[in-house]
């Protein structure tokens, strides 16, 4: 223990590992910075010790600093005289301490980000691979400008503006752009020798997903034939290969990299590349004349860099942000989860799987009283809930609204099912205090790819769900899917046959008289739909596949246009008519429904009195709901509103107290019984005098014998309805002859 502690404070002390690497790693470097001999001197083509200096503080901070003084004293003061050294070491020294302070400062607390990263790319190509190299090269010929250092020793002339002091220049600017992040990399695996799988791991993870190891191969053969040409064929003016030319074809093969391979891969391939063409080509650079050539070939290569780094970079991030989008069109953003389109993806790329629906119905009831939250929260714990039981690979996935859905390898899933459902008995989440324990049906089913009626299904899965919260057992939608798959097809047939009666006007308008008690007759439209076989369909079968298709204002409107298009025609035959139209509460909650009445109003020139909105009560006429408002507006537009069905559902006194209307009508239910029931009677007296209280009119349904009739009469009704007072009879059998009396 006490062995691996001092290793730790080994590689991370400044008297560590940070000391006694650069004596090592400047003598290497040295040897290793190609240099040619020019008519004035000895020139750089690549200077690696700086690229090595400023990687060393980039790994250990100012830790590396006394390390690299003892490198620079013991490289100089062997080579040089004591003066020269001291002035070489301090401009290195000086250059280093300025450079890194100004980096540090202007990076923060991201200094150590690591390369790739676009937001940090610039600071560092400032101070580390631009400022710190002319910052070196400006001091040092400011050095041998004065005369501190003598000419002869040096690799600067007296005359900054040569082309000997650019071509040095560059080679310090194209070794700090190309050897940083080479010499960071091999100095975190010497310090780290388990970075080096670190390393291995994000290179691959940058390579491009669709690039086959094919690809690779090819790049890497191309690449080694360009270098074969470029080191080995002697160069001659009739051989092409070994031009200048085919290093210009280094840039294209390289941006194939940058673009498919990442940076990673980029970053250090291309380092060992210069590095290699420098020190196998300096035999064909000698030659004097070659001087003003040899800046060109050094900037190209400059400029190569620059292009092949940022287009490594900026290929990586993008491939980065797309994956990051890619996940996260399979991740919901809200719950967390896995989403509908990572199962469909899931189940796309395995043999065999099973699929077990999770139907919470009670959790829309206790998201209404609690809130948003306690759903999300429900099913995220939910989720961690039932991880323990799932194996790798499968998964819980979010569906829309109040369901969940398990991906499960088919292996032994009837007795997996069964601990899930025997853990979901136990599950039970707190919330403010309070246990939340909502039942839970479960369904399942075998599935195999391809699957492309994976929605149908989860439509029959979410069915026999609900069969299972009243079994209270697991149901396999295989063995028990016939009558829903028939249910689900009779739902669709109807849809279809709702559509059509809409496209081709099958529905039929009946009227019923309604008796005013004082001669203020007026008639109910009520609807009949002629089907594709030619039976008449009562509202029973059809209107429940309206509403849940959204189709209430499609029909309500048709109603409405027949209507008042009749009364338009047949207003000699029917001056004073008034007929009285029964609407969806989804309807009512139209923003615009009061100036669309309006409208259809004007445009058969109906006056708003002869209309009559019959809406069944429901919670959506609340005072602050949509539907509330449009009754006030109908109101005041001069149409009477009534309400439906009063006593049953939602309707209830306290509802009666809110809403403001001008007619009730008593359901049918209390008026059957009402001279056999003393209940039902006192229920309907007591329904007329808070109505009479709130001067609404009362209207009575479902009065099928005379001696039912006579009893309203008695209690003050205003209005009588039912086969006793008349039956429905096709509405334009109105314009005809007067309707002929039952008995």
């Amino acid at each position: 223990m006490q062995i691996l502690r001092w290793l730790k404070q080994f590689r991370t002390h400044w008297w560590g590992l940070p000391f006694f690497l650069p004596l090592l790693l400047l003598p290497l470097s040295s040897q290793f910075s190609a240099r040619l001999l020019l008519p004035e001197g000895y020139v750089y083509l690549i200077y690696l010790p700086l690229a090595m200096m400023a990687a060393m503080l980039m790994v250990f901070d100012w830790a590396a600093l006394p390390g690299i003084i003892l490198a620079l004293l013991c490289r100089y003061f062997w080579i040089y005289t004591p003066g020269q050294a001291f002035i070489t070491c301090l401009v290195f020294i000086a250059s280093l301490l300025v450079c890194w302070l100004g980096y540090r400062t202007h990076s923060g607390k991201r200094w150590r980000a690591g390369f790739g990263e676009l937001s940090m790319t610039p600071v560092r190509l400032f101070w580390l691979a631009f400022f710190l190299p002319t910052l070196v090269v400006v001091l040092y010929q400011m050095m041998v400008t004065m005369g501190f250092v003598p000419v002869n020793t040096s690799i600067f002339a007296r005359d900054p503006f040569t082309i000997r002091a650019l071509i040095n220049y560059q080679a310090v600017l194209i070794s700090c752009i190309t050897m940083l992040q080479f010499y960071y990399f091999l100095i975190r695996i010497i310090k780290n020798p388990r970075f080096a799988r670190t390393l291995w791991r994000h290179l691959n993870a940058q390579i491009a997903e669709d690039v086959p190891r094919l690809e690779l191969v090819c790049w890497g053969i191309l690449l080694a034939i360009m270098l074969g040409a470029l080191t080995y064929v002697r160069p001659s003016r009739e051989n092409l290969l070994a031009s200048d030319y085919t290093l210009t074809l280094l840039l294209p093969l390289m941006l194939w990299a940058a673009m498919r391979f990442g940076y990673l891969l980029t970053s250090i391939s291309w380092p060992m590349i210069l590095i290699l063409l420098y020190q196998f080509r300096q035999s064909h650079l000698e030659m004097p004349s070659q001087a003003q050539h040899l800046a060109v070939i050094s900037s190209n290569l400059l400029v190569f860099t620059l292009t092949i780094f940022m287009m490594a970079a900026i290929g990586t991030r993008q491939r980065r942000v797309v994956n990051k989008a890619r996940f996260a069109a399979l991740i919901d953003p809200v719950i967390g989860l896995p989403n509908l389109r990572s199962l469909n993806m899931t189940l796309a790329a395995n043999n065999n799987s099973t699929l077990c629906f999770l139907r919470i119905p009670e959790l829309d009831l206790l998201s209404r009283t609690y809130g948003l939250q306690l759903r999300i929260q429900y099913k995220r714990n939910l989720a961690a809930h039932l991880k323990p039981l799932l194996n790798p690979g499968e998964g819980v996935y979010q569906l829309p609204g109040f369901d969940l859905v398990l991906r499960l390898d088919n292996a032994s899933h009837l007795t997996r099912i069964e601990d899930i459902a025997l853990r979901l008995n136990h599950y039970q989440l707190t919330w403010d205090g309070l246990p939340l324990q909502p039942a839970v049906g479960i369904s399942f089913c075998s599935v195999r790819p391809p699957i492309g009626h994976l929605h149908e299904l989860l439509g029959e899965m979410s069915a026999m769900a609900e069969v299972s919260l009243s079994s209270g057992l697991p149901e396999n939608v295989q063995q028990g899917s016939l009558p829903v798959q028939r249910k689900i097809k009779d739902r669709i047939a109807m849809l279809h046959e709702v559509r059509d009666a809409l496209d081709s006007n099958r529905f039929i308008l009946m009227a019923q008289r309604i008796e005013g008690l004082r001669g203020d007759d007026y008639h109910e439209i009520l609807l009949r739909m002629i089907d594709s076989h030619g039976e008449h369909l009562k509202p029973d079968s059809f209107l429940p596949v309206v509403h849940e298709f959204g189709l209430s204002w499609h029909l309500d409107r048709w109603v409405l246009e027949q209507t008042l298009q009749f009364l338009d025609v047949n207003r000699l035959a029917l001056p004073g008519g008034r007929f009285s139209i029964n609407l969806f509460a989804s309807t009512l909650c139209r923003p615009r429904l009061a100036k669309e009445v309006e409208e259809l109003l004007n445009h058969y020139n109906v006056e708003p009195w002869q209309l009559i909105i019959e809406v069944e009560e429901s919670h959506m006429l609340s005072d602050f709901a949509w539907g509330n408002r449009s009754i006030n507006q109908l109101r005041h537009l001069g149409c009477q509103v009534a309400i439906d069905d009063f006593g049953t559902g939602y309707a209830s006194y306290v509802r009666l107290k809110e809403v403001k209307a001008d007619m009730l009508k008593i359901d049918g239910s209390f008026i059957r019984n009402m001279l056999a029931s003393s209940l039902d009677y006192q229920i309907i007296e007591s329904i007329c005098s808070v109505a009479r209280l709130k001067r609404m009119k009362v209207v009575a349904e479902f009065v099928e014998t005379e001696e039912v009739a006579a009893a309203l009469k008695k209690m003050h009704v205003d209005y009588l309805q039912g086969y006793a007072i008349s039956v429905p009879q096709p509405l334009i059998s109105l314009a005809g002859p007067a309707e002929s009396e039952p008995g």
